[in-house]
Order: C-alpha cells, then sequence, then structure tokens
C-alpha cells in the first residue's frame, strides 16, 4: 500500500530537500533535533526524531514554513493568505 506524499521520514525530507531545493540540512547519524522548527511565543519545545520516523503533517508543515517551502509540494493544505 502506498504512502500519502506527506508521510515522508525525517531522512526522506532531508534528501528531498536537498535534491528538489538544494537547501542542505545536516543531520546526525541516528537522529535530527527538531527544536528550532517548534517555537510558539517565547517558549521553543525540544524534541529528537529518529531518521526512519515518518514526521507528521504539523511538524512537516513546521519544517516548510521553517525553509519556506511551499506545504503543496509535500500534499499539505497551503498556507493560508495574511491579510
Amino acid at each position: 500500500m502506498g504512502r500519502h506524499p506527506w508521510e515522508l521520514t525525517v531522512r526522506e525530507f532531508v534528501e528531498t530537500v536537498r535534491r528538489y531545493y538544494g537547501i542542505e540540512i545536516d543531520t546526525p547519524a541516528a537522529a535530527i533535533v527538531a527544536s528550532r522548527f517548534l517555537r510558539r511565543g517565547d517558549r521553543a519545545y525540544f524534541l529528537l526524531i529518529e531518521d526512519d520516523e515518518i514526521l507528521s503533517p504539523s511538524l512537516l508543515l513546521s519544517l516548510c514554513r521553517f525553509y519556506r517551502i511551499p506545504p503543496e509540494d509535500f500534499g499539505l493544505n497551503p498556507e493560508p493568505e495574511e491579510d
């Protein structure tokens, strides 16, 4: 059974971003620290995610925002327009 376009592992996301957008993301051999992607106001949330773990849609959207990649490229809904 196939996966949805947004069902990417950390490793697949890093490879896709490198291949299609030319953005290099350094990842340790076993895990990526995604703390900079989860900021709300003055709080930072720290996560340790394994390379082969599938990203949640909300984390994938946060990564798209951070790297300024259209979420539609990963099968997610587009960001609402700001007024």
